[in-house]
């Protein structure tokens, strides 16, 4: 197991089905040169991306054919991994190492690896030295806070160290304002993000004194004798009034609303949704606050690892190795990755992408800056917790065992229903 410690600084009917043309040369269609993308942002944003395809068309003359899958690209990947039939390149959301990299070629020698952020560079390399794809930004799984409410409610986040300083800090939140004090949606796929938080800070970083690290990824970890923790901070979290009255029908883009309206304090979520916030009210004061410690003597913590609508590979076995590489270096070229960064929320992963500390685009990467700076000394990093020591395919669990536990107000009475899901398709996917 490896720790990271990070500077920062189709089957062919389902891929037809999602695909959006973009526009090439009929010539290069002809003689067999174009790429096929898979792609997977579904919102507005991805006309930007589209038109930045349709320039590189303009100028190389190579066609471009965008398969964008949106909310059913994992489901897509997956049915193309089984089938043998995968695209020239696609965007490995998070998951250029644990499930694709037997699919994708080494891309260790091309000119932009230089550029790649030191620290992230560990995480998308395995222990050859190999690396899958251009990263163009990295994510960051954390606590996301709107100032604002803080202040209202007299609380510093910078001094919330411990879960049970975040506790207080919602307890006053709550006793002090009107807003919520923790933002949930059960609305949609979005609500793992609340396990993906809290439970590396009980089972997994580094600086706990019983690390399961190892027994999670081994198979030896039992989430039924082991692994309730999470499930039962968040129950109490509900016991005590902490979540929003709609959490069940809420989904993510009404967090992102609520947070622009100073309705809400927190939620554990991916930084990747902070310019959704700002697009709302560009007056928005929000904060990244990483994940608190179990207790005093650990540190805080912050999930990284690439961007989930950034990070581009290749297929091994694509015809058009040429084609696709001069694209990768397209796509890492400062101008264009820049926009790419803008759509993405997230934080740059190369060195050479500058941006206008005062823009809007830079607003994620200047909060996560400040709090590195507020926890200089406090903090571990290490990947994903569900892409490090969880099998692939368990984020939809996650998400729908606290589903279980919380959408029909009973916590306490569906915390064994909850617990035994994740234990049940953990330790079948584990071969236990």
């Amino acid at each position: 197991m490896r720790k990271r410690h990070l500077k920062m600084t189709s089957a062919v009917l389902c891929a037809a089905m999602c695909a959006s043309m973009v526009g090439g040369v009929a010539a290069n269609a002809e003689s067999g040169s174009g790429i096929e993308l898979a792609y997977n942002l579904a919102t507005d944003d991805y006309a930007v991306f589209e038109q930045l395809i349709k320039d590189f068309t303009a100028e190389t003359g190579i066609e471009v054919s965008i398969i964008n899958g949106g909310s059913d690209y994992e489901s897509m990947m997956k049915t193309r991994m089984s089938s043998g039939d995968l695209p020239d390149m696609w965007v490995t959301h998070g998951w250029s190492l644990i499930r694709y990299s037997e699919y994708m070629m080494d891309l260790s020698d091309q000119p932009w690896v230089e550029n790649i952020d030191a620290g992230l560079k560990d995480v998308i390399s395995n222990d050859d030295g190999e690396l899958f794809i251009l990263p163009i930004t990295q994510a960051v799984c954390a606590v996301l806070y709107n100032k604002d409410v803080l202040d209202a409610a007299g609380v510093d986040p910078t001094t919330i160290r411990t879960w049970d300083d975040f506790d207080a800090a919602c307890q006053a939140v709550k006793d002090n304002t009107d807003a919520s004090p923790i933002m949930l949606e059960l609305g949609d796929a979005f609500d793992a993000y609340s396990l993906e938080v809290i439970w590396p800070t009980l089972y997994s970083n580094s600086d706990l004194a019983e690390n399961k690290a190892e027994a999670l990824q081994d198979g030896s970890f039992s989430f039924e004798e082991e692994g309730r923790d999470g499930h039962q901070m968040l129950a109490d979290w509900y016991a005590k009034g902490y979540f929003n009255e709609d959490y069940v029908s809420c989904k993510i883009d009404d967090i992102r609303q609520a947070f622009a309206n100073n309705e809400g304090a927190f939620t554990l979520y991916s930084t990747e949704t902070l310019p959704s916030i700002v697009a709302y009210n560009e007056n928005v004061n929000m904060g990244i606050l990483p994940a608190p410690a179990k207790d005093e003597n650990g540190a805080s913590y912050f999930g990284t690892g690439e961007g989930n609508f950034s990070c581009f590979g290749m297929w091994k076995d694509t015809e058009h190795e040429e084609e696709c590489k001069k694209l990768l270096e397209y796509l890492a070229r400062p101008e264009i990755a820049v926009q790419i960064v803008e759509i993405d929320g997230g934080i740059p992963a190369l060195t050479n992408i500058e941006l206008d500390p005062t823009a809007k685009a830079a607003y994620t990467t200047n909060a996560f800056k400040a709090a590195q700076e507020q926890f200089d000394g406090d903090l571990v990093y290490d990947n994903f917790f569900d892409r490090e020591y969880l099998p692939s395919g368990m984020w939809s669990v996650m998400g729908d065992s606290v589903g279980v536990l919380l959408a029909d107000g009973d916590p306490e009475g569906a915390m064994d229903e909850a617990v035994t899901m994740v234990a049940d398709n953990y330790n079948d996917l584990m071969g236990n």
